[in-house]
């Protein structure tokens, strides 16, 4: 599965594309989120708040819809992530 990242994910893929591979097919958000920190350790901050939920400023997108957790996110998908822009 490939992910394009958005602002400070980019820093921290090095790219603005990500690889997971072995996503199952009938992954959800969640377990894509999960495998993505566990591949890019330092996305966990961007990503997720102390209680391990996704924040609320984080968009996901699946195939342009924005998705919540739970959504389907089959392994052909194109996903993207969009954590929230800092500064002024």
């Amino acid at each position: 599965m490939e992910l394009t990242v958005y602002g400070p994910l980019r820093g921290v893929t090095g790219s603005k594309t990500a690889s997971l591979p072995d996503v199952d097919h009938q992954a959800s958000v969640q377990t894509v989120l999960e495998r993505f920190v566990e591949q890019y350790p330092g996305a966990d901050a961007q990503l997720f708040d102390d209680a391990g939920t996704l924040r609320a400023s984080v968009r996901v997108l699946v195939d342009g819809e924005r998705a919540a957790p739970d959504t389907p996110c089959p392994s052909t998908a194109e996903v993207s992530l969009i954590p929230a822009a800092q500064g002024g």
